[in-house]
C-alpha cells in the first residue's frame, strides 16, 4: 500500500459563511467522520500549518491579503453576494492554503507518496485581488507557485474536476508554461469562464486546457474526455508534480451542480492521474478539497479517492466506453490546441 498523507483539522469548521450557506462547516465534519473510519496502516495524518504572508503573496496582492486580514474578529464581512467572512475566516483561510502546502511538503520530503488535504474554505475561484465563489485564497495555486518558485519544480500539472471552472487558477497561470492548468466543468454555469478557446497567452499559450461540458454528462463522457484529450496532453507535458482541485460537486446528488458523475467516475479520474504521476514524477500527487455540497456524496467520493491513493500501482484501468456526446467537445478542444500539442484529430 502507498503512504498517503491526510491533512485534516477541526479548525476548518471555524469559518462561517451564513446559516443557510452551502459552503458550511458540516462539510468538514462529514469528511472527518469518513477519515476516522479508515483503518489503513499506511495512512498518515498531519495537522495543517498556516500559510505565511509571503506564501499568500505568491498568488495574491499585498492590498488584498491585508483586506482579508482586516476581517479578523469581525462578525461578518461581505466580499460578494456569495462570499462572506466571519471572525475566524482569516485564520481558517490561512490554514486552508497552508494545509495544501503541508501535504505537498510531506510528499516532496518523502514522508508520504501522495496526499489529500481536506481544507476549507475552498480556493479555485480566488483571484489575485478578489474573493469570490466561496473562496478567499487560492489554495492549490499557492501550492503550485510554491513548488515552482520555492522548490524549483519546472512542470506542475493542476487538474480541476470541480463542477465550476476554476477561474482564479486559470488567471494566475494563464501566461505560464510551468503550470499546465486543465479543467472539466459544467458550462454554461458559474463563473462563466472556461470556454474552449481560452488556452493561455504569451509564453503560456497552450498551457490552459478547458473541457466545458453541458449538464447531465456522467462517468462515460468524463472518461472519454480524459482518455482522448486531457491525458494525452498531460503525458506530453511530463509533470514533475500533480495537483488536483478535487471538488465533488459534479456528483449526481449535489444540489448546486447538474452533472451525473458517480463515485466510480471519481475513482476512474483518480486512477488515470495516479498512473500519470507514477509514470513521470514518482507518484507525487496531492488532491485538495474544493466544492461538494451533498454531505453523503462528499464523504463517499472522498473515501473513494483516498482509498485509490493508497492502492499500489499497476492495476488495469478500464478504457472509456462509447460516449458520443463528448466527441464534439473533444474535437473542438483539439482544434484550438493542435498547434501546441500532438493530438490525433481522427480518433
Amino acid at each position: 500500500m502507498r503512504k498517503t498523507m491526510l491533512v485534516v483539522d477541526r479548525r476548518y469548521m471555524n469559518h462561517f459563511a451564513g446559516q443557510v450557506h452551502p459552503e458550511r462547516p458540516a462539510r468538514v465534519a462529514a469528511m472527518i467522520e469518513m477519515v476516522e473510519s479508515l483503518k489503513r496502516a499506511a495512512l498518515k495524518h498531519s495537522a495543517p500549518r498556516a500559510a505565511s504572508i509571503d506564501e499568500l503573496l505568491l498568488c495574491h496582492s499585498v492590498e488584498y491579503v491585508a483586506e482579508v486580514e482586516r476581517t479578523s474578529g469581525c462578525e461578518r464581512t461581505d466580499f460578494d453576494p456569495d462570499t462572506h467572512a466571519s471572525a475566524e475566516t482569516w485564520a481558517t483561510a490561512r490554514l486552508a492554503a497552508g494545509g495544501v502546502l503541508t501535504a505537498v511538503e510531506a510528499v516532496l520530503d518523502g514522508e508520504a507518496e501522495n496526499g489529500f488535504a481536506v481544507v476549507r474554505p475552498p480556493g479555485h475561484h480566488a483571484l489575485p485581488q478578489r474573493a469570490m465563489g466561496f473562496c478567499f485564497f487560492n489554495n492549490v495555486a499557492i501550492a503550485a507557485s510554491w513548488l515552482v518558485k520555492v522548490r524549483g519544480i519546472r512542470r506542475v500539472l493542476i487538474l480541476d474536476w470541480d463542477v465550476h471552472h476554476g477561474n482564479g487558477t486559470q488567471e494566475l497561470f494563464y501566461q505560464s508554461p510551468e503550470v499546465l492548468y486543465m479543467s472539466t466543468h459544467q458550462y454554461p454555469f458559474y463563473p462563466g469562464t472556461g470556454w474552449l478557446d481560452q488556452i493561455g497567452s504569451d509564453a503560456g499559450t497552450g498551457f490552459t486546457v478547458n473541457a466545458p461540458v453541458p449538464a447531465t454528462f456522467g462517468d462515460d463522457e468524463y472518461m472519454r474526455i480524459f482518455d482522448q484529450l486531457l491525458m494525452p496532453i498531460a503525458r506530453q507535458f511530463q509533470p514533475e508534480f500533480v495537483l488536483i482541485s478535487a471538488g465533488f460537486d459534479a456528483h449526481f446528488r449535489d444540489p448546486l451542480g447538474g452533472m451525473r458523475l458517480t463515485e466510480g467516475g471519481f475513482l476512474a479520474m483518480t486512477q488515470r492521474l495516479q498512473r500519470l504521476a507514477d509514470q513521470y514524477c514518482d507518484g507525487r500527487m496531492v488532491a485538495a478539497l474544493e466544492g461538494g455540497y451533498d454531505l453523503r456524496a462528499l464523504a463517499e467520493c472522498g473515501r473513494t479517492v483516498v482509498n485509490e491513493l493508497g492502492r499500489d500501482g499497476g492495476d488495469h484501468i478500464n478504457a472509456a466506453q462509447n460516449a458520443p456526446r463528448a466527441e464534439p467537445i473533444i474535437q473542438r478542444a483539439r482544434y484550438f490546441l493542435k498547434d501546441y500539442w500532438t493530438l490525433d484529430m481522427d480518433n
